[in-house]
């Protein structure tokens, strides 16, 4: 999982970049991210059934509480990407407690 903190540009910078020969893209950045940390899940790419399980008690317990300040995509390899808001970094060690305290379990028992 990687943590990252999303701040919001106050006067948004233009960032000019090459797309093909000689055409320029113009684009607005908004925000700037700033990476944290990368937290290791005990999970393989064939277990995508236990890392839902996993994300549902990660989603009851520090998603939704932080809803409007959190982000979140899950690629199809399993890689977590969470942005949270600079508003709220605060978060960062209940993300890191969470992970260390609810290592995903095989045999799918709790409930």
């Amino acid at each position: 999982m990687l943590v990252l903190l999303e701040e919001p540009v106050t006067s948004p910078a233009k960032i000019e970049a090459e797309a093909g020969a000689d055409a320029e893209l113009k684009k607005q950045q908004n925000a700037t991210h700033e990476f944290v940390d990368e937290l290791a899940l005990p999970i393989q790419v064939d277990e995508m059934d236990l890392l839902n399980s996993w994300f549902d008690k990660f989603d009851e317990k520090i998603c939704i509480p932080n809803e409007g300040h959190i982000k979140y995509e899950i690629s199809s390899d399993g890689l977590i990407v969470l942005i949270l808001d600079k508003s709220i970094e605060h978060i960062v060690q209940e993300v890191k407690s969470f992970v260390e305290q609810n290592v995903p379990e095989d045999d799918e028992q709790e409930d």
